[in-house]
């Protein structure tokens, strides 16, 4: 355990399954902030990384494979935007819906456009790129850990800073979190609610569907029939977790993928493979239920739901 815990290989699949979650995360904790309890981040996920593989294997290219998962996560949320901010339908059951759709329609998509089931992967499929840190590749452990990882990682690391001062410092982040503290007085003071929460969701599909572009193009160029494995609903409980507290998304991404990491390592070990997959949410309940007596102990602003 102790050599696992040390293994440089291992910290760095983690940075790579920390990725994901960070990104999935950010976007849930945008529409939560204005508001939105959005459940939709599997389906969303899922949906992401179908069209991220299929526009990379089209085109050759891993640029249009980010392109096309971001739209594809872009435009799940937009149907909950439309959906429960402007025709106020319940949340949660559009939520559920769209989630119960991305795990359906998603083999069914696969077997229409590749006609072939399970999964799908081609020489075509471009990977993300890998990108080396000047400096980094010089000093052992950090370069294995730290340099090499996707273009998303480090991208991930700067939207989490961004996100954080852009709530905290600017008027426009200002007016989010008005609009999901206290909708009434944020409209009487002139803040367009519907516009604002319609865009947070927007700008969070876009997000989750980073997170579906890392997890298909990240390691391994391929798409295969429920890969998502619940990943969107640790992210919602990453979210719950945070409360007001954006930048906490970063450690707690990093802890919930050792789970995952060191869990799948432990197979060859001999432990039940059953026992890796159910780490990571029986980590993600723990420490809920956790942050949850703690901020009942402190009392106003800990976790939000």
């Amino acid at each position: 355990m102790i050599d696992l815990l040390t293994s440089a290989v291992i910290w760095g699949r983690t940075l790579d399954a920390a990725t994901c979650l960070l990104l999935v995360a950010l976007g849930g904790y945008l529409c939560i902030r204005s508001g939105v309890f959005n459940i939709a981040l599997e389906g969303a996920m899922i949906f992401a990384c179908f069209a991220a593989v299929a526009c990379s294997h089209w085109a050759s290219a891993w640029g249009l494979g980010v392109l096309g998962g971001v739209a594809a996560g872009v435009l799940v949320t937009g149907v909950l935007a439309l959906a429960c901010v402007y025709l106020h339908a319940d949340v949660l059951l559009v939520g559920l819906a769209l989630n119960l759709l991305g795990l359906g329609a998603t083999p069914l998509l696969l077997q229409w456009a590749f006609d072939i089931r399970g999964g799908f992967t081609s020489p075509d499929v471009r990977p993300l790129p890998h990108l080396g840190l000047p400096g980094i590749d010089a000093i052992p452990w950090l370069d294995t850990v730290i340099s090499g990882r996707t273009v998303l990682t480090y991208a991930a690391w700067l939207l989490t800073a961004v996100v954080v001062i852009w709530l905290g410092h600017t008027r426009s982040g200002l007016a989010l979190r008005a609009v999901g503290l206290r909708e009434e007085i944020a409209g009487a003071s002139g803040v367009p609610v519907r516009r604002t929460r319609a865009v947070a969701l927007l700008a969070g599909g876009a997000l989750v569907g980073l997170g579906g572009v890392q997890l298909a193009l990240g390691d391994v160029a391929q798409f295969s029939e429920n890969m998502t494995s619940g990943r969107g609903f640790i992210a919602l409980a990453m979210v719950l977790i945070a409360g007001r507290r954006a930048w906490t998304l970063l450690p707690l991404s990093v802890g919930f993928a050792v789970f995952d990491v060191v869990g799948l390592s432990l197979q060859s070990e001999g432990l039940p493979s059953e026992l890796g997959h159910v780490l990571p949410y029986a980590a993600a309940l723990a420490i809920l239920l956790l942050a949850r007596l703690w901020s009942r102990r402190r009392g106003p602003g800990g976790v939000h739901a």
